[in-house]
């Protein structure tokens, strides 16, 4: 039978490599469902296929990548969580590594969340512009899903700097002992 130490080792690498997947795997069936043409910006603008042909490629283009944004930054948040991770199945609970990380996959936890409630109104306004007079849209969202990100960001991003002064307080501690 494993002991618990074995079993939290054992289950920090499974989650480290589960936040890889993911972070691969999000921007990757993102390219390939724009690849095959099945991604409509139903997402955010609520077009269908004939309104995205009509627009350009430039627009549709941009439209695009504008809505990658998001995503982008939420993989990268899930490396740093990853490397978090990492550090648990290493039992290095306390060094330098884990606060940095902690405090990097908060921030960019927190772009995904401003991404999140910005890039529709982003996208809205690619869409529509040179369109005439009383064709234009400006859409504002929001979400709780990206206030919930800012706020979860804010939570790792304001847990790092406690931890790096608990690392300083026990490195100073340790030189008197």
């Amino acid at each position: 039978m494993p002991s618990q130490k074995t079993s939290l080792i054992r289950h920090a690498k499974l989650a480290a490599w589960a936040c890889r997947f993911t972070a691969v795997a999000i921007p990757a069936l993102l390219f390939a469902a724009w690849y095959l043409g099945t991604a409509q910006l139903v997402l955010f603008a609520r077009l269908d296929s004939e309104a995205i042909r009509s627009l350009g490629m430039f627009k549709t283009g941009l439209a695009m990548l504008l809505s990658l944004l998001p995503v982008l930054a939420l993989a990268r948040s899930l490396f740093h969580v990853a490397t978090c991770f990492d550090c648990f199945a290493g039992t290095e609970w306390f060094g330098s590594t884990l606060p940095l990380a902690l405090g990097k996959a908060g921030s960019w936890l927190i772009i995904c969340g401003l991404c999140v409630l910005v890039v529709p109104t982003l996208i809205g306004l690619v869409l529509t512009w040179g369109a005439e007079a009383g064709q234009r849209t400006l859409t504002v969202s929001l979400s709780g899903d990206g206030l919930l990100a800012i706020l979860f960001g804010s939570l790792l991003w304001s847990l790092d700097k406690p931890w790096v002064k608990a690392n300083e307080l026990a490195a100073d501690n340790a030189r008197y002992v």
